[in-house]
């Protein structure tokens, strides 16, 4: 081994250098918001409400008429999901009436999605607007397929579909003010 050789081993150092390191930190932060971004669902703006057709319940129990909600395209629509035993979905269900009163005759179609849980079934959702007088259209998810397309893990749940039908906006529980629902309600039917 040269003298050369030997002189330039021991000025060479253990570890990475300050430019090495600083290369390995971007990469990595690189690295770790590209798997967040591919991680997370397309915002609600950009995200097509999934279509479903489901069977119409009335106060009266099942219809026979089956529901697209991709033929209500060109007009916003107010979806909840709920279930009929659902405590929160009956407090709600008078403040919805309002929104529905004020918003329905202005070409805001609301379609209630009845699930299956807790062994409830159509007649049960036809009990739920007996009881609440509801007027909006409602339809029963028997499997639970639409639910689970949407997301929904607890109710009631809404979604606020835009003309284009892109859903706009999503709200779980009793967050979701008259005030609030209102307000998107309107800018949505702008």
């Amino acid at each position: 081994m040269s003298s050369r050789t030997k002189a330039s081993g021991k000025q060479r150092k253990k570890g990475f250098s300050r430019g090495e390191k600083i290369i390995g930190l971007v990469i990595l932060v690189v690295a770790i918001w590209a798997v967040y971004s591919f991680s997370q669902p397309p915002s609600p703006s950009t995200t097509v409400a999934p279509d479903f057709t489901l069977p119409v319940v009335t106060r009266d129990g099942l219809t026979g008429q089956r529901i697209s909600l991709s033929s209500f395209r060109g007009k916003v629509v107010f979806l909840e999901f709920m279930e009929p035993w659902c405590h929160v979905c009956q407090d709600m269900a008078p403040m919805l009436d309002r929104l529905y009163a004020q918003y329905g005759a202005q070409n805001v179609v609301f379609l209630s999605v009845a699930g299956p849980w807790n062994s409830a079934t159509a007649d049960d959702a036809a009990k739920f607007i007996r009881d609440y007088g509801t007027a909006w259209t409602y339809v029963y998810d028997s499997s639970g397929t639409t639910f689970t397309t949407y997301g929904v893990s607890g109710t009631p749940t809404f979604f606020l579909i835009a003309k284009n039908g892109s859903i706009a906006t999503r709200y779980e529980g009793s967050n979701a003010t008259f005030e609030i629902l209102a307000a998107d309600l309107t800018r949505l039917n702008s």
